[in-house]
């Protein structure tokens, strides 16, 4: 591009004060990968008391780089546009078309089960809590034989939660003590525990039958230590949940064996899904990504155990009974137990959340403190 005009070189040429000469300069500047100049052409005056001598050439440059900057603004205008959003939102739904069938059919059933089988008491949180932890088990089937893999499951998280729907439902089929108060605790609540149990067994069954071949158990290792083998190192946390059932218990069935019954299942599930969470940090190391079914999975659990933990949190006085050894401090204890299990699934529900907000694929961090 020209710098300086042909009236502006006119003038200074034939200007009554100006009899020297001026050099005409035509400096062509050469094309590079990162900068596309135009050629410059300037007069550049020698004289030394001349004023044209400030008049020195103007460049007019146009990078590349420059011009990638404007595509890229065009491009983020684009993308903040309404339509666009809505093609984006669009396309996350239909990515995301089978997590959000699945939990569709869950709002679905909840909404059902609150308006016809219940009297919308707070207790209900009981029964919901035990529905969302059937809903995950049933997902964890549906993974498992659809995609006939067993790859990232942890089969001693499992047989912790075994226990602790069998030890629940053992309190709650002949005693009403840990039942819900409307009419949801007349047998809804008991059918979906049971129904939690089998699924839970049935995947058991899966695991350690037709899809042994896909499960990781060399990822699986909670618990290994020493003279304790892999497979029983789920002893660390069923043998010292067992003791402390024993010493701090309450007694709202007043019954010995259903009152410990549910105290063990209470405590058990408070480091039910270690196991779980101790699988994904070593398969950190190898694959970051979680698979969505079993994310589901644990992240139903945990929603399945903050239900529980918000109805003790307001209910807690009543599992205290000075009457019992070590009956006093058995509220306390409990929502301590439950408030534990919160802590430990914080950074899971973070990580799980933000990946379902963002439509990322679900990464956990490496060590266990933070997941």
């Amino acid at each position: 591009m020209i710098s300086l005009s042909l009236s502006a070189r006119s003038r200074i040429e034939k200007s009554p004060f100006h009899t020297h000469t001026h050099t005409h300069t035509h400096n062509p500047q050469p094309h590079t990968k990162a900068e596309d100049s135009f050629c410059i052409e300037a007069f550049v005056c020698h004289h030394r008391h001349c004023r044209c001598r400030r008049i020195s050439f103007k460049t007019h440059t146009y990078s590349l780089t420059t011009m990638n900057s404007f595509q890229r603004t065009e491009r983020y205008v684009e993308r903040r546009s309404p339509s666009s959003k809505l093609r984006n939102m669009r396309g996350q739904m239909l990515a995301n078309k089978a997590n959000i069938l699945l939990w569709g059919t869950f709002i679905t059933f909840v909404l059902f089960v609150y308006h016809f089988l219940s009297d919308g008491d707070f207790s209900f949180l009981l029964t919901l809590g035990a529905i969302s932890c059937c809903f995950a088990v049933m997902t964890l089937t549906f993974k498992i034989v659809t995609q006939k893999s067993s790859k990232g499951i942890s089969l001693k998280s499992l047989q912790l939660y075994a226990l602790v729907f069998f030890f629940r439902l053992c309190s709650i089929l002949v005693y009403e003590g840990y039942l819900p108060f409307d009419r949801s605790g007349d047998w809804l609540y008991q059918t979906i525990e049971a129904i939690a149990l089998v699924m839970t067994m049935i995947n058991i069954g899966l695991i350690l039958g037709p899809f042994n071949s896909t499960y990781s158990a060399h990822l699986d290792v909670f618990g290994y230590y020493k003279s304790v083998p892999s497979a029983f190192g789920i002893v660390w946390i069923v043998v010292p949940c067992f003791l402390l059932a024993l010493l701090v218990h309450p007694s709202l069935n007043g019954n010995v064996m259903t009152d410990l019954s549910w105290t063990f299942s209470c405590y058990l599930e408070t480091f039910a899904m270690v196991p779980q969470l101790f699988l994904f940090t070593k398969k950190k190391s190898q694959n970051a990504v979680v698979e969505d079914f079993t994310s589901h999975f644990v992240f139903a659990l945990g929603c399945g155990r903050l239900l529980h933990f918000i109805f003790w949190l307001s209910s807690y006085h009543e599992l205290n009974d000075s009457q019992v050894s070590g009956g006093s401090w058995a509220g306390y204890v409990v929502v301590s137990f439950q408030f534990l299990q919160m802590l430990l699934m914080a950074k899971y529900f973070y990580h799980y959340l933000k990946s379902a907000a963002t439509g990322a694929p679900l990464e956990l961090p490496t060590h266990l403190s933070n997941v």
